[in-house]
């Protein structure tokens, strides 16, 4: 009986198989980490939502502010961060501008959320403590200087002003680009302008959005590089971006 081993072709076709074959099942895993990532982020969003709606119903169908700072003579009890230093608490870090967990323990839905982790993106790349932030246009006070009413868009101040709960972005992963992020999520729709836009680390050019009803959504760029087109706030809307800042504006306004 003749014995032989393999040939050298032989080896190498069993090689290449064995390195395809790791090939697709790492593929495979990753897909899968990037899958439950995601989900992990829409959840996040989703308890956020479910905080913030609780808040509103324990307070007469009032929302929590979406500003991050004080504002004027406004009570700031009423922020859902307080990403400032003050009051005895060091809620930015002195060194990077970074919020601490203080800024979220001393906002007002923290009664309501009380895990930090909630507040993060598992795809958040900038090891910010907080990837969210809430719909500028939802609010019992004004998220900027200039009351939205007047230059952006209109606010509902409570509940019952929502029109459209199920397509009405509550909440959003945003990056200003800086330490953390300031504020509501908001874009002048009166002028077609961005002021502020969302992330670009979710991959295949979308990003995830919890809604006032609480469902959760991915939603897709009509223009996959519509960071890079928008550039810096405060842009002009253009052919580029306009049915993205249409999709946006559209689901943040609440006067539809």
């Amino acid at each position: 009986m003749n014995k032989r081993g393999f040939t050298l072709t032989e080896l190498l076709v069993v090689i290449g198989l064995i390195v395809l074959i790791v090939g697709i099942v790492l593929v495979g895993l990753n897909s899968l980490r990037e899958s439950a990532r995601m989900l992990e982020c829409q959840s996040n969003q989703h308890q956020l939502q479910v905080g913030l709606v609780g808040y509103s119903m324990e307070h007469g169908g009032k929302f929590i502010s979406p500003r991050t700072a004080a504002l004027n003579n406004l009570p700031t009890n009423l922020l859902w961060v307080k990403s400032y230093n003050g009051e005895g608490e060091t809620r930015l870090d002195p060194t990077t501008g970074a919020e601490t967990l203080a800024a979220l323990e001393d906002g007002a839905l923290w009664e309501y959320v009380g895990d930090d982790a909630a507040y993060r993106s598992p795809l958040d790349p900038t090891g910010r403590l907080r990837s969210y932030s809430i719909n500028g246009f939802i609010s019992d006070q004004p998220d900027n200087d200039t009351n939205p009413n007047f230059s952006w868009a209109p606010i509902a101040d409570r509940l019952s002003k929502i029109k459209n709960p199920a397509n009405t972005i509550y909440v959003i992963p945003e990056d200003d680009g800086t330490a953390y992020n300031l504020h509501g999520w908001v874009l002048q729709t009166n002028s077609n302008e961005w002021i502020d836009y969302p992330v670009d680390w979710i991959p295949e050019a979308t990003t995830t959005a919890a809604f006032v009803d609480g469902s959760t959504r991915i939603l897709k760029y009509h223009n996959p590089q519509l960071i890079e087109a928008i550039g810096d706030h405060w842009t002009s809307v253009n052919d580029a971006t306009r049915s993205d800042f249409n999709l946006f504006s559209d689901l943040v306004r609440v006067d539809r």
